[in-house]
């Protein structure tokens, strides 16, 4: 005898029903510590601004708000706007922004001078395959944090570990304080940036 099937009673909202945080994003969380760093010079934020920075639909926007709120790095004014608190400035490697705009827009063609140089280079031991900045200096402020720059490498020859990609990154970025070099994520070109190569 074959088992009638249930059918389950739909879930009903009550007064007293907790919000649920549903699915996760799928966010890396050094996306999201990247919209922090950015924030550090603005007085306030909005729900707006992560969801255009980092990309994602505005559903996805209140999941990662509210993790943020939850973990104390975020907090919420009296007018619905949102700042970033001294433990997220703290837990996403933020600095006051020191460097005028300029100094660090003229930092990036440097660099592109010296990534020309190095893929022209054929006894280079990795050739620079895509590059993207991103940070405040894209957001218009006068005065911002150095530049992040995400450099994706492919080597030459059989490649010799973290430490040959960071002493490459190390010497790409010469003496340069208005730029962060480091290796490439795919996070790093859905978020808001500037596509070097």
């Amino acid at each position: 005898m074959a088992k009638s099937a249930r059918k389950k009673a739909p879930a009903v909202a009550t007064p007293d029903a907790k919000p649920s945080l549903g699915s996760m994003p799928n966010i890396p969380v050094a996306a999201v510590f990247s919209f922090l760093k950015d924030q550090r010079g603005a007085l306030c934020w909005t729900l707006r601004h992560l969801t255009q920075t980092l990309n994602i639909s505005e559903q996805d926007a209140q999941r990662v708000l509210t993790i943020l709120k939850l973990q104390g790095y975020v907090s919420e004014t009296s007018d619905n706007e949102l700042l970033t608190t001294a433990s997220g400035e703290i837990v996403s490697g933020s600095k006051p922004p020191r460097f005028t705009r300029e100094c660090v827009d003229r930092a990036v063609p440097e660099l592109l001078e010296r990534m020309a140089a190095n893929n022209g280079d054929r006894n280079a031991d990795f050739k620079i395959t895509q590059a993207v900045a991103f940070g405040d200096f894209l957001s218009g402020r006068a005065n911002c944090q150095a530049a992040d720059v995400g450099i994706e490498l492919t080597p030459r020859e059989p490649a010799g570990g973290r430490d040959q990609v960071n002493h490459f990154l190390k010497q790409l970025r010469g003496k340069s304080q208005f730029l962060n070099i480091k290796p490439f994520e795919p996070w790093m070109s859905k978020r808001s940036h500037r596509r070097l190569l």
